[in-house]
């Protein structure tokens, strides 16, 4: 079950959402807007003479929009209902849907501050849907799904533009979409354990190189993608061994240093926040595999961090 919201809030069952607020800034070209929100207010039925999959590959062009109504309340709502709740797509139309959204995922990548963003952002996590159903549904070979993480990993190392929330265009926040998207695919029984290890440095890096202390979620949503790891039968814990030496060695060299440098108490803090995040996670779980040494080497990491 999907168990995030990409507005930063708990969900289960894929509710209905429609962002309120101003007359639509910009669509994608082709349908009107009337068009979807029409689909929207019909409990996403899909129209006469016409098929989900190929609606789907249009849905995905709403993105780019800057129009929150559309790009959210509308394409992701509709995505979410035909593929992971109703499955209206096969396998052949969601990997159509998958090889479209991959290069949308990283177009323009390195700018900052300009409507690229939703486009990248709003296609990591129209991708985490593909993802999730890939675990209901397997249709992801073992190459397209490589491909989809590896696409991934590089919206976090390339990525700039770290926007939570943009007054009127609604929300960007690349970082926690990316991390929606890493979560699901953690879960899945295709993740090798060097894959393992390449979520947990790419999370790691992320938080070191944004300079700022993510204020808009994005640090639980990264947590709820380390669960994924640990709660895997096959979780290789030695991922997070680099980690757990580092930071407190970092905070050590912060806490030293003549004078604070911003930029290295961002890093610290918000490694810091996502680890604490993962431990509350952690310890909230009912039932828990995790192993103890790792509770106990994470407890103790976090507590050398200021």
């Amino acid at each position: 079950m999907i168990d995030s919201f990409r507005k930063a809030k708990a969900w289960t069952i894929l509710p209905i959402f429609l962002v309120i607020g101003g007359s639509p800034l910009s669509a994608a070209p082709g349908r009107p807007a009337t068009f979807w929100k029409s689909i929207v207010e019909h409990q996403f039925e899909v129209p006469a003479n016409e098929s989900a999959g190929a609606l789907a590959l249009e849905v995905a062009d709403l993105a780019a929009s800057t129009d929150p109504a559309l790009r959210d309340g509308c394409g992701y709502d509709i995505l979410a209902r035909w593929i992971y709740q109703d499955h209206r797509l096969g396998p052949a139309e969601l990997e159509v849907l998958r090889k479209k959204l991959i290069p949308a995922m990283t177009g323009h990548i390195g700018e900052f501050g300009n409507d690229s963003i939703f486009s990248r952002s709003f296609s990591g996590l129209y991708m985490s849907l593909l993802a999730a159903e890939d675990l209901q549904k397997p249709f992801m070979s073992p190459d397209a799904f490589k491909e989809t993480l590896a696409t991934g990993l590089r919206c976090y190392a390339g990525e700039k533009d770290l926007r939570g929330y943009v007054p009127v265009k609604g929300w960007a926040h690349a970082t926690a979409h990316v991390a929606d998207l890493l979560k699901f695919l953690s879960r899945n029984e295709k993740l090798s354990v060097e894959q393992q290890n390449q979520i947990v440095a790419a999370i790691m890096q992320r938080c070191r190189t944004t300079g700022l202390v993510f204020t808009w979620g994005e640090d639980a949503r990264m947590a709820a993608a380390l669960l994924s790891l640990v709660n895997r039968k096959d979780f290789d814990a030695s991922s997070f061994e680099k980690w757990f030496q580092s930071l407190p060695d970092e905070n050590k060299a912060l806490w030293s240093a003549p004078a604070i440098d911003p930029k290295v108490y961002a890093s610290v803090r918000a490694q810091g926040n996502v680890l604490t995040h993962l431990a509350a996670k952690i310890a909230a779980q009912k039932e828990s595999n995790v192993p103890a040494a790792f509770r106990d080497a994470l407890t103790a990491t976090l507590a050398q961090v200021n």
